[in-house]
This record gives structure tokens, C-alpha cells and sequence, in this order.
């Protein structure tokens, strides 16, 4: 198969003949690579190397004065420039034949057009292509991956139920928390001396113990639940695609449950400010909740990631995991230059989804207690 490499050509990083020896040595040096192309009015007219700046240096007088002289004089002759319609297969061959790791990639007037890395090449032929970074969220139909442009997996339905079950375990911690902690204030009331009674402040101590038990509950909820066996799944595809492995089972496997990106993480570290400061009132409660969730947010998420947000998916879940990973490879495959913007690249995150499935059981229920004129939730 002739892939052609149109999407894979770059906007170049290229140097100008009259850039200082200085200038082209750090740019160089922030590359990654030993040399940058160098043009003249807007055309390639060779390159500059690391070797060639040391060896000037080494040579020069003054090395000080000489960082401050142009680099017209250290171009060296490019040898191979391409064709945008060139194909994959002589691309490569040209990166052999040449030992570059980047083709200039010119048009019929020898207009740069862009720039051509080997690496991308290589990862074309071999269906290696990678986007830089994947998200996701674990839904009841399945995995769902994104790019922000591209996605796999589960769909929109998916998303929206995900926001629907979310919203489900919302309410039905909230209720049960509510009236644990409301049976627990009737009887133990009852059992404390009036005047140590008075001295305590029954609503605040209350109202916390609500909300630690409730989403202690919540958690709990969505452990016991598919969603963290599809979490985890999610979790170790997006893993070992951004490392670089082949979505097998075996290697997929391989890889961690928790994953630094997670949303777990800022619902940790929101819980945890939320808790110190409905507890403690005043600037300084907030300036230690802030320290705490600074200093304590990668592994309040970490933790909350092992115990209850993600468990060891069964087979049926990991297959729908790689699945959705196959299907989000093979779109970046066919398009790894695509870039969606504005709303699309925002639907294509699924936030939008799942808040409407989280919203309709809200308003669900604001119905519910407008119509029997009770509380709910509130």
C-alpha cells in the first residue's frame, strides 16, 4: 500500500543566514537534533551542524565575539530535498540513502513547504502513529477515547448515560447520607448531657459528617459498579498507546490503573478543600485547604484512583478498552494532522454529554419535588 505523507509534513523550524552562530546553536540544541536548516529568502539553501559551530569556535580568535557572527558561512550543502507528493515508501528510502533524519519537502519553484521527520515516516509504514495525548472517560455501553479532535469507543449515548448513573449515585448518596446522619443526630442527642449538648454546634457538626458520608458512599457506589472496571480499561489503553505498545491484551495488561490525568484527581482534591473549609471558617482554613490540595492532589487522586474510582477490569471490559484504542489509532492513522476547534473539539471531549445526562436527572427530580411539594435533595 503507497500511504503518502501530505498529513505528516510540518511547518518548519529552520534558521536564516543571517541568525548568529549563537542563536543557531541554541535553537539547535532545543531541537533535539545535531542540525537545523538554514534559508535564504524563504528557500533552503543547506544546513548548519553542531560540528560545524564547535569546529568554528574551536578555531576562532575570540569565541565571545565570534557567537555574534552570522551563519552564512557554516551552511553546508543539504543533499536531498522532496516532493509533497512524494510517497511514504520513497520517503523512507531516502532517509537511508541520504542518513538524514529530516527532508526538506520543497514545491515545483523550490518554495519550502514544510519539513519531513523520519520518525513520523518510520511510524507511518510500521501503523505506529501515536497521538501525542489521549483522554477519556469509562461509560456503562463501554470506553470512550478522545484526542480533543478524534475518538473512539463508546458514543455520545454512552457519554450521557455515564452523566445519568453519575447523577443517580449523586442522589442516592445524598438521601442516604441524609437520613443516616439524621437518625444518628435524633438518638445521640438524647444521650449527651444539655450542657455539653449546648456547647456543640449540631447543624455544622452534622452537615460535615453529610458530606463526608455521602461521598464516602458515592465512591463506594461507583467501585461496586461496571464504570470502574471500564475506568481502569480506559486508564490502560490511553497508558500504552501513549507508550508506544501494540494494543495487545498482554501488554495492555501490563499497564497501570491509574493515570496522572484522571478527573478523580481534581474531585479529590475539590473534596478535600470542600471538607476543610465547610469545617473551618475564615482566610486561613482556605489558605490550608489550598496548601493541602497543592501539595497533596497527586496522591489524594492516586489513592482515590486505587481504592474506589478504577478495579481490575474483566476480560469483556479490557476487550472494549483495546477496542476502543484500535478504533481511535486507526482514525489518527487516516488523519494525523486533523485538528478540530471551537465546539466540535469540545463535544469531542464528552463533558458536554455526560452534563446532560446529569442534568436530567436534576431536573428529574426538581419535578419530582415540585410536583409533591417535598424535598429531595435539598
Amino acid at each position: 500500500m503507497q500511504y503518502s505523507i501530505t498529513e505528516l509534513i510540518k511547518p518548519p523550524q529552520v534558521l536564516d543566514v543571517r541568525d548568529t552562530v549563537r542563536r543557531a546553536a541554541g535553537v539547535i540544541r532545543a531541537s533535539g537534533g545535531s542540525r537545523m536548516l538554514v534559508v535564504r529568502e524563504g528557500r533552503v539553501t543547506g544546513s548548519v551542524t553542531e560540528q560545524a559551530i564547535a569546529a568554528f569556535l574551536a578555531s576562532a580568535s575570540d569565541p565571545e565575539a565570534a557567537l555574534s557572527q552570522p551563519i552564512d558561512s557554516l551552511v553546508e550543502y543539504y543533499p536531498v530535498f522532496v516532493s509533497p507528493s512524494i510517497s511514504a515508501q520513497d520517503a523512507a528510502r531516502a532517509f537511508a540513502e541520504h542518513g538524514v533524519d529530516v527532508l526538506p519537502v520543497v514545491d515545483e519553484v523550490g518554495g519550502l513547504r514544510g519539513v519531513l521527520y523520519r520518525s513520523e515516516v518510520i511510524a507511518l509504514l510500521t501503523m505506529n502513529l501515536r497521538p501525542p495525548s489521549v483522554g477519556g472517560m469509562a461509560t456503562p455501553l463501554g470506553v470512550y477515547l478522545t484526542t480533543g479532535s478524534i475518538s473512539g469507543g463508546a458514543g455520545s449515548l454512552g457519554l450521557y448515560l455515564t452523566g445519568i448513573t453519575l447523577g443517580l449515585m449523586m442522589i442516592v448518596s445524598k438521601i442516604a447520607a441524609d437520613s443516616l446522619v439524621g437518625l444518628l443526630a435524633r438518638y445521640s442527642i438524647h444521650a449527651l448531657s444539655p450542657a455539653l449538648a449546648a456547647a456543640i454546634s449540631y447543624h455544622d457538626l452534622y452537615s460535615v459528617a453529610s458530606v463526608v458520608l455521602s461521598i464516602t458512599l458515592m465512591l463506594l457506589m461507583l467501585r461496586l459498579s461496571p464504570l470502574a472496571g471500564y475506568h481502569a480499561a480506559e486508564h490502560m489503553t490511553v497508558h500504552a498507546i501513549e507508550a508506544g505498545e501494540d494494543l495487545s491484551r498482554n501488554a495492555v495488561m501490563r499497564m497501570p490503573r491509574v493515570h496522572p490525568r484522571c478527573g478523580t484527581n481534581l474531585l479529590g482534591a475539590l473534596s478535600i478543600f470542600i471538607l476543610i473549609t465547610s469545617e473551618f471558617r475564615g482566610e486561613v482554613a482556605a489558605l490550608v485547604a489550598m496548601v493541602v490540595v497543592m501539595l497533596g492532589r497527586r496522591a489524594i487522586g492516586d489513592w482515590m484512583q486505587t481504592v474506589f474510582t478504577t478495579k481490575r477490569p474483566n476480560d469483556r471490559q479490557l476487550a472494549n478498552g483495546i477496542a476502543a484504542g484500535d478504533e481511535i489509532l486507526r482514525r489518527f492513522h487516516e488523519h494525523p494532522s486533523y485538528q478540530a476547534y471551537g465546539f466540535a473539539r469540545v463535544w469531542n471531549m464528552g463533558f458536554v454529554q455526560a452534563a446532560a445526562g446529569m442534568s436530567t436527572v436534576l431536573f428529574v427530580v426538581y419535578l419530582v419535588e415540585k410536583f409533591f411539594n417535598t424535598t429531595v435533595l435539598f
